[in-house]
């Protein structure tokens, strides 16, 4: 196995715009928000950075417009160490995401954009990966893409991890070439009938996943922490204790840290604590962009937990 294997990952790129607000408007009720953020995100793209700001060698795959917003996309995932040369550029509105904070949560629409206008040959060409190599991949890009490139990725023995994410597409088709599936509550609950809220939930939602072809499941449970379990493993890990200022991004700090972990060959367990030591820093800050961590960073929060 390759010890400098690489990070692929097969998604979105959106332009956020996100504002705090204290309470949701009613309906047609207008409400003054503050700290507005504006930066580059998307599951896809905030993995991605999520994964180079740790250290990985990582490749994005995606599509963006030939607008500004493009363009302004592509320059600030390459500052941010992301290896942009498989990024299309499609005749098309970027994609946006409009987000809105509220007592530490955070609600959000999608237009899509160029995130549906990729060119599903170039996006299989793009993934180029080894074995020991991983690709991850969310739904907020056509389901025949992520369910192809993942038919590929296993063929090159490559690590897939799953994160469906809007869980717009519950086909089973793509399950038997998933390697890790991860779940947030609200996604556990839409693909199984089961909202977790701790271990022996997360055991009763595998039990259908695995029937239908999951052989690894996580599911993030935020200040609850999170399970993994496969057929002969069962891993429970703690959530880091913080303060937390904006839970945005935290679920993708959490994906590209896990990638992290998987391609350095850390056990399973490590990769894990890891990941909730990445989604733990993103809580720290507000927006996404800006607030993935570094391996400095994130075994600062680890070292932190064992004190």
């Amino acid at each position: 196995m390759n010890q400098e294997n690489k990070v692929y990952v097969i998604g979105s790129v959106n332009i956020d715009m996100s504002i705090s607000v204290d309470t949701i408007p009613l309906e047609g009720e207008t409400k003054a928000g503050h700290n507005f953020i504006k930066n580059i995100g998307g599951k896809g793209a905030n993995q991605a950075v999520a994964s180079a700001t740790l250290g990985a060698n990582t490749t994005l795959i995606a599509s963006v417009g030939d607008d500004i917003f493009g363009k302004e996309a592509i320059t600030s995932l390459a500052n941010n160490k992301v290896n942009t040369k498989s990024i299309m550029v499609e005749h098309a509105d970027t994609g946006m995401a409009f987000i809105t904070r509220t007592n530490r949560d955070n609600r959000i629409i999608l237009h899509e954009g160029a995130n549906h206008k990729m060119a599903l040959d170039k996006a299989l060409e793009a993934i180029c990966g080894q074995e020991g190599d991983v690709l991850i991949s969310q739904y907020e890009i056509p389901f025949d893409i992520v369910l192809k490139g993942f038919i590929k990725a296993k063929q090159l023995g490559m690590i897939t991890i799953l994160n469906p994410a809007p869980a717009r597409y519950l086909s089973k088709d793509i399950f038997e070439y998933v390697d890790y599936l991860i779940l947030n509550q609200t996604e556990c609950d839409i693909f199984t009938g089961i909202y977790p809220t701790h271990k022996d939930d997360v055991i009763k939602a595998s039990q259908v996943l695995f029937k239908q072809g999951i052989t690894r499941l996580i599911v993030t449970m935020g200040s609850k922490g999170s399970v993994y379990i496969s057929k002969d493993q069962l891993i429970e890990t703690a959530a880091y204790k913080i303060k937390t200022v904006d839970t945005t991004g935290a679920g993708d700090a959490f994906v590209g840290g896990l990638a992290y972990g998987l391609v350095h060959h850390q056990s399973i367990e490590v990769a894990i604590k890891m990941a909730s030591a990445a989604g733990a820093y993103a809580c720290l800050h507000e927006g996404v962009e800006h607030a993935m961590g570094t391996i400095k960073e994130i075994e600062e929060i680890m070292e932190g937990m064992k004190k």
